[in-house]
């Protein structure tokens, strides 16, 4: 749906956000902070479409300025020489913009500005190295003064976190497992392919926006963890159903009781009814032991999610259910540690050695651009529009500063002058489809406008400011838009993580691994669902097997619990076989199968047959080599 820039709903977000930025400006200027111009900028980034996001991305601005200004003023009194203080730059801020994958939901960004501020505090000390508590200290007047309006302005005119939305949501996707489940049983998995792609993707979808979704809420960080649960419960469903075989001395009409039992409990999730899920009972073990410990699991966790919460249930940590390791891309963390902390040394070196004011304004670019694109999932694909919001903020206050300002240099007229710059980036920010270069778009106005400042400047050193801040935006963003990040990439690395994790399953000590599995493997589908859904074409041929892995690990489990008294050499014969499970699984599946019709106990033959069909189902997987 097409979105006017005259829609009541953008006009009156954008004069909120103007009114924020007109009034933190007017009250830096009023109290007469050093770059007052400052105050302005929180205010299109701690704004955001939902209260708990703007109150937590509120508190971790104010925390992150306060770390990055005290650490970029002790960098600079270090007893050594500048290089070395900007070494030691470059590794905080390579710290920092790696803890932005590590870190998740909001608490990222409070990473975010500490390599930031400490950058903004060091960098322009090669001009003035004097300055640099002056300028730390402005740097958080300005924050706290933004963060203060923006917060009482703006989230007076926020709406509350859509929190039951999404409770429904979350619910409503694993009923379509528990369908998944039922269909798979009558159809076969081959059929239900596309099906499955979309559970999968729009799983992994709501749960990597979970912690923005309930953010700024103590009720929901409580829930999270029966979101996890309720997540890994879904997937284990649906793996459960693709592997479940049926029993040889199964009576007849067993499996379609089954199917019946499946749908009519997808249908009981969707219901609205009040009966609590708890008292609806899932399916006899007898129909299948891991199919009915999913199920039971699924039904706790919307149980659990339904339940108010009271004083017995202030820390709903159930050992059984915290199951779904933290999401942490560390191949990412890495590289965006080393972009950013490289370019922030670079940068501050090259300050350095010329003194030049118009380096030293390329510089910070150099420091802010690599980490916020860094710490962005994709930023190939967002690096166009902030390269394009950068240049258009810096034309647009070269004009402002060359022909406005020097006509209305002081307040009150200083004030004024800026409102319709102001309301223009508040629209800019409020559209949809501007919305991200509009965040660029003000941040770089007010950078380079340097509105208030009275210090002389000729017009060639106006210009050259600006524009050595839109070529190190272009620096920056030209280098992401040619060597793009990779979403099947990010895929390849979710699976090499598998891979690696089920290898250390299969030692004969495998101490944490099974653990480790536990809590990984979920989480692993998850990362490689989000990754391929957003790789478009490229993303429409997923991997065969990405829940028959899970089963595969089930299986591996399962074998470690067969008392080597029932078979101890055909065990251990199985187990280094399957050291080949990656390099050659469907080898490794005749092996399991020929290993299992020896096999003298049926506690001992059950596992083998199903890492033989576990392994045949995801051999596309754990195949070497490229699987897209």
């Amino acid at each position: 749906m097409k979105v006017s820039f005259l829609d009541r709903a953008v006009v009156s977000r954008g004069l909120v956000l103007a009114l924020s930025a007109w009034v933190a400006f007017t009250i830096a200027t009023l109290v007469h902070v050093q770059n007052a111009y400052w105050a302005a900028m929180p205010v299109w980034v701690v704004a955001q479409a939902s209260r708990g996001v703007l109150l937590e991305r509120a508190l971790f601005r104010v925390v992150g300025t306060l770390l990055g200004a005290a650490v970029g003023f002790a960098l600079l009194h270090v007893p050594a020489p500048p290089y070395v203080q900007f070494l030691l730059l470059g590794l905080w801020v390579a710290l920092n913009g790696g803890l932005t994958h590590v870190l998740r939901g909001v608490h990222g960004y409070g990473a975010l500005l500490a390599g930031i501020t400490a950058a903004i505090v060091v960098v322009p000390s090669v001009l003035a190295p004097g300055a640099s508590l002056e300028l730390a200290t402005a740097r958080v007047e300005c924050t706290l003064i933004g963060v203060l309006v923006t917060t009482v302005i703006t989230g007076l005119a926020t709406p509350k976190s859509p929190a039951q939305a999404f409770f429904l949501q979350i619910r409503g996707l694993s009923a379509d497992a528990v369908a998944y489940a039922a269909e798979v049983l009558r159809h076969g998995a081959p059929a239900m392919g596309a099906e499955k792609r979309r559970i999968l993707a729009e799983i992994s979808e709501v749960e990597a926006s979970a912690r923005l979704t309930l953010a700024g809420s103590f009720e929901g960080y409580r829930r999270l963890h029966d979101v996890d649960s309720l997540v890994v419960g879904a997937l284990g469903v649906m793996s459960a159903a693709v592997a479940l075989r049926p029993q040889v001395a199964a009576p007849a009409g067993w499996m379609e009781e089954l199917v019946s039992r499946l749908t009519s409990l997808a249908e009981r999730l969707r219901s609205a009814s009040d009966l609590p899920l708890e008292e609806t009972s899932p399916i006899d073990a007898g129909a299948g032991e891991r199919l009915s410990r999913a199920l039971a699991r699924l039904f706790e966790a919307n149980a659990a999610l339904a339940r108010p919460l009271g004083p017995s249930r202030a820390l709903p940590f159930r050992r059984e259910l915290a199951v779904l390791a933290p999401h942490r891309e560390w191949p990412q963390a890495g590289r965006t540690a080393l972009a950013s902390g490289a370019a922030a040394f670079l940068a501050a070196a090259l300050a350095h050695g010329t003194a030049s004011p118009l380096v030293v304004q390329a510089a910070m670019g150099l420091c802010i651009f690599p980490l916020v694109l860094g710490s962005m999932a994709l930023p190939q694909r967002v690096a166009p529009k902030l390269l394009t919001g950068v240049v258009a903020g810096a034309t647009v206050a070269v004009l402002y500063r060359l022909l406005v300002q020097p006509v209305f240099p002081a307040p009150p007229a200083l004030w004024w002058t800026l409102a319709p710059f102001l309301l223009v980036g508040g629209l800019l920010r409020a559209h949809p489809r501007t919305a991200i270069a509009g965040v660029d778009f003000n941040m770089c106005f007010m950078l380079a406008s340097q509105a208030g400042a009275t210090a002389v400047v000729s017009p060639l050193a106006i210009v050259g400011g600006s524009a050595a801040l839109a070529a190190a935006a272009g620096l920056v963003a030209g280098a992401y838009i040619l060597v793009p990040r990779s979403s099947v990439k990010q895929a390849e690395e979710a699976v090499g993580v598998i891979r690696r994790d089920l290898l250390r399953m299969v030692e004969p000590g495998p101490g944490d691994a099974i653990g480790d599995w536990r809590a990984r493997g979920a989480r692993q589908i998850l990362r490689l669902s989000l990754h391929l859904g957003r790789a478009k074409e490229l993303g429409r041929r997923w991997p065969k097997g990405m829940l028959a892995v899970l089963s595969l690990g089930h299986a591996i489990e399962q074998l470690h619990e067969v008392p080597d008294t029932l078979g101890g050499s055909v065990k251990r014969e199985a187990f280094d076989a399957l050291r080949g499970l990656v390099g050659d699984p469907h080898g490794t599946a005749r092996i399991m199968r020929a290993l299992a019709e020896a096999a003298p106990e049926p506690s001992l033959r059950d596992p083998m047959l199903d890492l033989a069909e576990s392994l045949e189902g995801s051999a596309e997987l754990l195949s070497s080599g490229r699987f897209l």
